[in-house]
């Protein structure tokens, strides 16, 4: 009887142990994840990417090489970080963008806005994230545009970001505050918590409207 019982605390340890074991190694393991950062809501590309490039192909969309007069609008800076979902940044991304002027017009031939359109401004841009994953654009705040009676776009900006190691994105940057914003179809249509990474808001530093739109990729 003394051996079974001796037997039986034996097992009891063992067992005690193992799941003590079990229950460090997850302790830890959560403990010591890698952090994850949700990826950049998808938005389509929509029908006004560019049919045609403009002469100048950087980062500055304010001013063309060719012309003498800048852009008409509020300048911005946008910079940010792109990242992959373990928050590394992600170094070589190609980062196109593309956008109305200030009036709410593309520079495309399908776009059927009887606004203004500005002959001294870029509307399509690239960037190159640096081995920190950050870029940044100089641009001019995009003026909102009717699609229909019932609906107006908000201020917005395309963004499509190429990267080796990850899949290509597609979105769409929103600016803080627009009364539009509530009842953009596009905007509206992810949760909440996806809307909020695709909003942004604009500081004066320096004298400069700077907002920050930082990016994931998948």
């Amino acid at each position: 009887m003394k051996n079974k019982l001796n037997f039986s605390r034996r097992n009891f340890m063992k067992s005690s142990l193992a799941i003590g074991s079990v229950v460090v190694s997850e302790w830890l393991s959560f403990a010591y994840a890698a952090p994850t950062c949700p990826p950049t809501p998808k938005e389509t590309t929509g029908p006004f990417y560019p049919l045609k490039f403009p002469i100048d192909k950087d980062n500055d969309l304010t001013f063309l090489n060719n012309k003498t007069v800048k852009a008409e609008g509020e300048p911005i800076w946008i910079n940010g970080v792109v990242k992959n979902e373990g928050c590394e940044p992600v170094e070589g991304a190609l980062i196109e963008i593309w956008q109305a002027c200030s009036t709410g017009k593309y520079n495309h031939p399908n776009d059927s806005n009887k606004a203004k359109l500005d002959t001294n401004f870029q509307y399509w841009g690239k960037a190159v994230t640096n081995e920190k994953g950050e870029y940044a654009f100089k641009t001019i705040k995009p003026g909102s545009y009717p699609v229909s009676w019932f609906w107006t776009r908000p201020p917005h900006i395309h963004f499509t970001i190429h990267s080796k190691q990850h899949a290509s994105l597609t979105t769409q940057m929103y600016f803080s505050g627009e009364q539009f914003n509530k009842n953009d179809r596009l905007l509206q249509a992810h949760p909440k918590s996806e809307q909020e990474k695709c909003i942004v808001i604009f500081k004066k530093i320096n004298n400069r409207k700077v907002g920050q739109f930082n990016i994931t990729l998948i």
